[in-house]
């Protein structure tokens, strides 16, 4: 580590030390505890300065997901010193079974050579998830080059295929499942209480991956907001193939977060979107809320609604779908009623008791024992009045996207018009962490509407 990074690191723990004595010692509790640690947040914010040095990181993931799973570790990486654009995330056809992941070999080889080129490095480290693993070990083994430009490997939740890459240190994090697992020549971590998803994104992981890749403790494990402009950037996909969208464009707005209509001159960019989907990056504010809408020729326009960000962000993924090849085969659609799809990148849970989540859209609770249970993994909500009977039926899932991995279903009457629809999400039972978002009741006929929830405190 440079010498004076070294002292900066040093000082910032001291100071943060310091605080908590003189907070404990004055105070006594739990709100001297909040604030020395608010001040280790702001501290790590400070000093937590681009550093060159580090290689880029690639993540790849899993079946049925984008590039955009990775969104909080990216930013808990940034938190810590690595700049934002030596990290990016391989998107491929997550439809497909992993027999087929050859195909991808090709595209990883180019988005490796292009971080390599871009930063001037000749290594990068690479992080799959899953069945991201898979394709990452596949790609490690394919020829003795692709794993030449490899410095390290980092295996979330994937499968017991290979040992460890020859000439590729591992780090392999272990979920939920079979306590015995593990590779052979890899450093090997568990998690038993996790699964996949929140595996992935937990700050337990991403410790883990920290030290493994630099081989120090990251200074913060939250992700600390920056105090001046950031930078938003993407893709803008067809899921779950993400495959480019096509011929479109971006309309970027702030919104008022009580209402979620568009604020006046809240524009803030108007973009051509990229052959490969690619957009941005656009000039924004960390503690404002914004909508980013899809607008394609005789396609619903999309939108989709995001908590304020903190930091920058260049791993957005804007998932749409034509309404033919949606997932489920696509929701039911009527000018008096709202569609709704929900996500974050971790699962929800129904049936876990006090410890599950509850998300509300209208004061009603669409998370249940039944559409939601935790072995389901789910991760996004489709969330539509079935049939247009304006009838609600929120327990029973609708079969078309509950045998889909990792979705659900939901049932519900959302009835459009002139007004603003508040969706409520307290996870895990943990009341002091409740967050709302709301969005216009725009009629599902002509708009649909994403929101998306971050998965860190």
């Amino acid at each position: 580590m440079p010498r004076r990074r070294w002292f900066g690191r040093t000082a910032a723990l001291l100071i943060a030390a310091v605080a908590v004595v003189g907070a404990c010692s004055s105070n006594g509790g739990v709100s001297a505890n909040a604030e020395s640690t608010a001040l280790a947040r702001e501290l790590a914010g400070e000093l937590g300065t681009a550093d060159l040095s580090r290689p880029p990181i690639l993540f790849v993931h899993g079946n049925l997901g984008s590039g955009d799973l990775f969104e909080t570790q990216a930013q808990r990486f940034t938190s810590n010193g690595y700049p934002a654009d030596r990290i990016a995330a391989f998107d491929y056809d997550a439809s497909r079974p992993t027999a087929a992941q050859e195909e991808s070999f090709p595209g990883l080889d180019a988005e490796i050579t292009h971080l390599l080129t871009a930063t001037r490095m000749k290594k990068i480290d690479l992080v799959g998830q899953s069945e991201g693993t898979t394709l990452a070990q596949k790609y490690l083994a394919s020829s003795p080059e692709r794993a030449s430009r490899v410095a390290h490997l980092v295996s979330l939740d994937g499968q017991q295929i290979f040992t460890a890459p020859k000439g590729v240190p591992t780090l392999v994090v272990w979920g939920g499942g079979d306590p015995t697992r593990r590779i052979t020549g890899a450093v090997n971590i568990r998690f038993l209480e996790q699964e996949r998803d929140g595996l992935t994104t937990s700050a337990e992981t991403f410790r883990q991956m920290f030290r493994f890749l630099t081989g120090s403790d990251p200074l913060a494990t939250d992700v600390t907001p920056d105090s001046a402009q950031i930078d938003l950037a993407g893709r803008a996909l067809l899921f779950p193939t993400n495959e480019p969208v096509g011929d479109a464009r971006l309309e970027v707005y702030r919104v008022d977060p009580k209402t979620g209509r568009r604020a006046p001159a809240g524009l803030q960019a108007l973009l051509k979107i990229g052959a490969d989907g690619s957009w941005g990056p656009v000039r924004a504010d960390g503690s404002a809320s914004y909508e980013f809408a899809i607008v394609r020729p005789d396609e619903p326009v999309h939108h989709f609604y995001y908590q304020p960000f903190r930091r920058g962000d260049r791993l957005i993924r804007l998932l749409t779908s034509r309404p033919d090849k949606e997932l489920g085969g696509g929701m039911t659609v009527d000018a008096g009623q709202t569609d709704l799809i929900v996500d974050r990148s971790m699962e929800w849970w129904g049936d876990q008791g006090a410890e599950s989540d509850t998300l509300t859209v209208d004061n009603t609770n669409v998370i249940t024992p039944t559409n939601v249970p935790r072995t389901k993994l789910t991760n996004s909500l489709y969330i539509f009045d079935r049939g247009s009977d304006h009838a609600s039926d929120v327990a029973t899932p609708i079969p078309a996207y509950f045998q889909i991995s990792f979705i659900t279903g939901v049932d519900l009457s959302i009835p459009s018009g002139d007004r603003s629809v508040a969706v409520s999400l307290t996870p895990r039972g943990q009341t002091a962490r409740r967050t709302v978002m709301t969005v216009p009741a725009l009629p599902s006929n002509t708009d649909r509407l994403t929101l998306h929830f971050r998965t860190d405190p």
